[in-house]
Parts: C-alpha cells; structure tokens; sequence
C-alpha cells in the first residue's frame, strides 16, 4: 500500500520538477528591466555562449593536468607454450607473469607553466564573449520593447481616428438622406474609413511579429501571452538624451575594446610559449615490477628511477617558423586594437550626431502634432457646420495621423539612437 502511494507521488512530482526546469511558459506581465533579466536568464543563443566558460575550465584543468604525476598499472603474462630452456645443464621453464607500476612527473617545462596561464586566459575571453552576447541580446530586447509600445500607440491613434471618422461617416449620411450633403461626401468618408480599418490590420500584424521576436529573444515558447506593463511616455520623460550627448567616452570600458586587449595579452602568451619551445624540459619516471611467476632464472629488480633531460637543438627551423607566426599573428592582433579604437571613437561621434539629430527631430514632430490635431479638430467643426467639403477633412485627417505617424517614429529613433550609444558606453542597465 505504501509503495504504490510512494509511485503515484514520484509520478506527480518528476514532471513538475521537469517542467519547473524549462523556460516558463505562463503569461508574462513585463516591465522593460524585467524583460531584460528574462532574457539574461532564458535566451538560448546567450546559454550556448555560456557553455563555452564551462568548456575553457576544462581546458585550463587539462593544461594543468599535463604537469600532475601520471600513474599507471599493468600486469603481464608471458607463455612459451611449455617449451623449457637448458641452462648448464638445467631445464628451465621461462614463462612469466609480471605486475608492474610506474609513476612519471613533469619537474620544469616553461611551456607547461605558460599553457596553464595561456589557457586561463582563454577562459577570460570566453567570458568577456558572454559578455559581448548579453549585451547584444539587451540592445535586442530594448529595441524590441520600444518597437511594440510604439506600434501600440499608433494603433491606439489609429482606433480613436476611426471611431472618430465613423461618427463623421454617420453624421454624413444623415445630412445626405436630409438633402444637405452630396453622395460624393458620403463616398469619400466611405473611402477613408476603409483606409484606415485596413491599416489597422497591417498594424496589428506588425505588432504580433514585434512579438513573436520578442518572445524568441526572451527564450518563451511560441504564443506565450506577454503584457508590456511600461508606458512609451515613461522612457520619453526618464531618458538624459542631452547628458548622455555630452558623455565623454571611455574607451577601456567597451566590451568590444576588453576583448581586444585580452586577446593581446594572450597572442603574447602564444610567442612565449613557442619561445620555450627552445628550452630544456626535465621529467622523473618510476618503476616497479614484481614477479607473481617467475622463471627459473630471474635477474630482474623490482625498483626503478629515471630521470630525463631533454635539450632541443635542431628541429629543421620548425621551432623558429613557428614562432615567427606567433610574432606576425601578435603585430596583427596590435593592428587590429588599434583600428578597433578609430572605430569605436568615430562611433562614438556618429551615435552622439545621430542622438541630437534625432532629439532635435522629436522635438519638432511633438510640435507639429499640437498644430495638426487643431487644424483637425477645426475642420471637423467647420465640416460639421457645411463651411468645408469632405475633401478637405479627409485631407486634415490625413495630415494629422501623418504627424502622428512621423512622431512615433521620431521617438522610436531617438530611444534606438540612445540604446546604441549606451551600448557603446556599456552601460544598458
């Protein structure tokens, strides 16, 4: 009775353990900080990059494992079949059983010291490139985050103008059925509201794949329900554009420029390490052998020890060869840091151009959208009064969801250009 209630529970509880193992698939209330973390935690590209710090400790434990005593144990039978040797006038039987035992230690090489810290190093460039993957993976969800709220508040715009126009269209026809409009009126109302019933279902659309990625960048399973609990305004209102503008940058802490310098630091490791390829290397071997059958005549001993200087000499100028790639590859990787850092100022001065270009730009559509919801909100009472035709409040709707549409835009382009320059500060939170 026991052991059946015990397998019932063990059939409950395993799948619960394993599904609280896997990425959570519950819906999802979302602030942008809390996006981030998510995604920190559960994106498969930036796991697979973390598998690679775990692969480097192995790495430096096999480095070091060259260098630790090596053990090793055996034992040997030799048979001839019966067959016996005369030995001054005895016969011997010389088969053999044998139980033997080594240890060999590694006392100086200067190329194991220097793969030991080679290999080290290698490790710190795998986690400077889980660094560079989360910072990419956090520039993603940023942008992804800021492209779904603004997609949402145009559609909101969108919806509220439609409302509005399907006023207008139902006030239109009344006035047509009482002979004070024209069917051209009706007609063209008709037109525009069409219009934008369709551009509402491209919006929606857009939104559902903005969240499709973004589900794909936090790790969740496909139709996991998320809500984006930030409002857009919220970052318009918090973000420093113009202190971030005039930040000074600092180059050593760029994740791109730490990986370069790490990856000096270990090319010079790699011309050590060949320049040792030049120096002696002293090993020590133990041996032991005991006979569990011995033959009738025996002069082996039991103990052992060896000691093994090995100087290089002439290798066919393979050794220097090899270390003057090392030095070539080492003037290349210099090269490389600093082209890395003319970059990385020039873009530095692109991103802070293209921020106050683009708060400069925000600013002016903020304005024009005040002017065009007032020339609106004018014609649709002049319409409403017969002072203007249809014509003309199609074309002053138009005008103000273009307004609409270039400042969502505008504050999309300035929270992206602001992504990328604290991207390049490293400094996305």
């Amino acid at each position: 009775m026991k052991r059946g209630v015990l397998i019932t529970f063990m059939a409950i509880l395993i799948p619960w353990l394993l599904q609280a193992q896997e990425t959570p698939n519950e819906p999802q209330n979302l602030s942008l900080e809390q996006a981030v973390t998510f995604a920190v935690k559960y994106n498969k590209e930036l796991q697979v990059s973390q598998k690679n710090i775990e692969l480097r400790n192995k790495m430096v434990t096999e480095a070091i494992s060259q260098g630790l005593p090596q053990i090793n144990a055996g034992l040997d039978y030799v048979t001839y079949f019966g067959k016996k040797m005369d030995i001054m006038g005895s016969s011997m039987d010389m088969s053999s059983s044998t139980l033997n035992g080594s240890i060999s230690q590694l006392l100086f090489s200067g190329q194991w010291i220097l793969g030991i810290q080679t290999s080290k190093i290698a490790k710190q460039i795998a986690a400077q490139e889980v660094d560079l993957t989360e910072l990419d993976i956090k520039e993603t969800v940023y942008n992804s985050y800021y492209t779904i709220l603004a997609s949402e508040r145009l559609m909101e715009i969108v919806k509220e103008n439609l409302e509005n126009m399907n006023k207008i269209q139902a006030h239109t026809e009344n006035m047509y059925k009482a002979g004070t409009a024209e069917i051209t009126d009706v007609d063209q109302i008709r037109i525009t509201v069409g219009q934008l019933k369709n551009s509402l279902l491209v919006m929606q659309r857009t939104v559902d794949v903005n969240y499709n990625l973004l589900r794909l960048q936090l790790g969740l399973q496909a139709g996991t329900p998320i809500t984006l609990t930030d409002a857009f305004e919220k970052f318009l209102e918090e973000g420093s554009f113009l202190q971030l503008a005039l930040q000074p940058f600092d180059l050593n802490k760029n994740t791109q420029y730490q990986l370069m310098q790490t990856q000096e630091e270990l090319q010079k490791k790699m011309v050590g390490l060949k320049k040792w390829a030049y120096a002696p290397t002293l090993s020590a071997n133990y041996n032991f052998n005991h006979k569990l059958l011995a033959p009738g005549f025996n002069m082996s001993l039991k103990h052992s020890a060896t000691f093994t200087l090995n100087v290089p000499i002439f290798s066919g100028l393979q050794r220097k060869a090899q270390l003057d790639q090392e030095k070539i590859t080492l003037e290349q990787t210099v090269l490389n840091k600093s082209l890395l850092e003319d970059q990385l100022y020039l873009q530095e001065e692109q991103y802070k151009f293209a921020l106050r270009n683009a708060l400069e730009d925000y600013n002016l559509q903020k304005e024009n959208i005040e002017v065009a919801k007032k020339v609106l909100n004018n014609y649709q009472y002049k319409y409403n009064a017969g002072a203007v035709s249809s014509l003309d409040l199609t074309q002053a709707n138009n005008n103000y969801l273009t307004a609409e549409n270039n400042y969502t835009s505008a504050c999309l382009t300035l929270l992206q250009a602001q992504t990328q320059l604290e991207k390049l500060y490293n400094e996305l939170k």
